[in-house]
């Protein structure tokens, strides 16, 4: 019973001995990028300023909606570099072959990296599969309302701004009231209009936009007469044009992605980088599991070459590809992994 228990806390010291260096590791390449990666998203969305007026807080929103795609594109690097540092770092300060000296073999050390791998695959495969098309419906709407808004935004004393398909100018506005109001529309095939309100008011009541004016009178120019009304209030409707989008939801989302060509493979793509953390981790660890007194160091450059060609594979299976070529590309590589595995580390440690 003694010696169970010994064993068994010998491997929770070992698990939380790998994960804590694995996570210092793993920090110190994460941020990093995420920051990067984040500064690069709030420059490429301060475009948008120019063509709808955002305050701080929905800039906020907004970089929330593209906060998963940052995530999944910097968890797959940056967990094959933290693999990489770590088994490296101790084996390069013979910690590795003091545990290895003790009898723990080479499997023990991989299995808390494994568990880690397995649980990054499949946060990878939610935050793809499931968070990046709600994220993305959400921005699109969020997108859609703020063109409406930005359509029906009427500033005072300002020439060429347009209601729809009329042309408007206002003298002064008070919030969401509007003074000395004039509109102008042309119509080639009939007649040209011109209304003249003392005050004005923008509605928008379920995607309804209505322009309701208060006492004021209009202008009906035709070749050879001018017709004249006055009227306490009109009220004007437009068809605002913009992009409305309807929610979907997960299965209906890719449902309708796998009828299209092209966008079909982009889950090919996702579920690709998504098992990247299960597919190289037994090839870095291959080369990072090493006896610094009789092997050379090749780590780094077989890390990049591994990255490079997951990639080169990913983005294949999106231009050409299909489940089963995926499916296989997966399986092959992680065999060829664990094959690897055993031949350079576990038949010597």
């Amino acid at each position: 019973m003694a010696n169970n228990r010994e064993a068994l806390s010998g491997k929770i010291s070992l698990f939380k001995y790998i994960s804590q260096n694995f996570t210092k590791a793993f920090l110190t390449i994460f941020l990093p990028i995420f920051f990067i990666g984040s500064l690069v998203l709030i420059i490429t969305l301060s475009s948008i300023t120019a063509l709808m007026q955002v305050s701080f807080i929905e800039m906020v929103q907004i970089f929330g909606y593209k906060l998963p795609i940052i995530i999944f594109h910097t968890i797959p690097i940056s967990f094959l570099v933290a693999v990489t540092i770590t088994l490296l770092r101790l084996s390069t300060e013979n910690e590795l072959m003091a545990l290895f000296s003790l009898g723990i073999r080479s499997k023990q050390i991989m299995r808390p990296l494994w568990i880690i791998a397995t649980l990054f695959t499949i946060i990878l495969l939610i935050l793809s599969l499931i968070k990046m098309p709600q994220a993305g419906q959400q921005y699109k709407a969020f997108k859609a309302y703020k063109l409406t808004q930005a359509k029906l935004n009427i500033n005072p004393s300002k020439l060429g701004q347009k209601f729809g398909d009329l042309f408007v100018y206002i003298k002064s506005k008070k919030g969401e009231k509007m003074e000395d109001i004039v509109i102008y529309t042309k119509d080639e095939k009939s007649s040209n209009k011109l209304f003249i309100a003392k005050s004005a008011e923008i509605e928008n009541i379920n995607s309804a936009i209505t322009l309701t004016l208060e006492n004021g009178s209009g202008y009906t120019f035709e070749k050879r007469s001018i017709k004249e009304i006055n009227y306490e209030k009109m009220k004007i409707f437009q068809n605002i044009k913009s992009k409305a989008y309807t929610y979907k939801n997960i299965a209906d989302y890719w449902i309708k992605y796998s009828f299209h060509p092209k966008k079909k493979r982009q889950i090919l793509f996702f579920i690709f980088i998504s098992f990247i953390p299960l597919m190289g981790l037994y090839i870095v660890a291959s080369f990072s599991i090493i006896n610094p007194r009789y092997q050379k160091n090749h780590t780094y450059p077989i890390l990049g070459l591994t990255s490079v060609l997951l990639y080169v594979i990913a983005t294949t299976l999106r231009k050409d590809g299909d489940f089963i070529i995926m499916s296989a590309a997966i399986v092959i590589i992680s065999i060829f992994g664990l094959i690897l595995f055993r031949r350079k580390v576990s038949r010597f440690f």
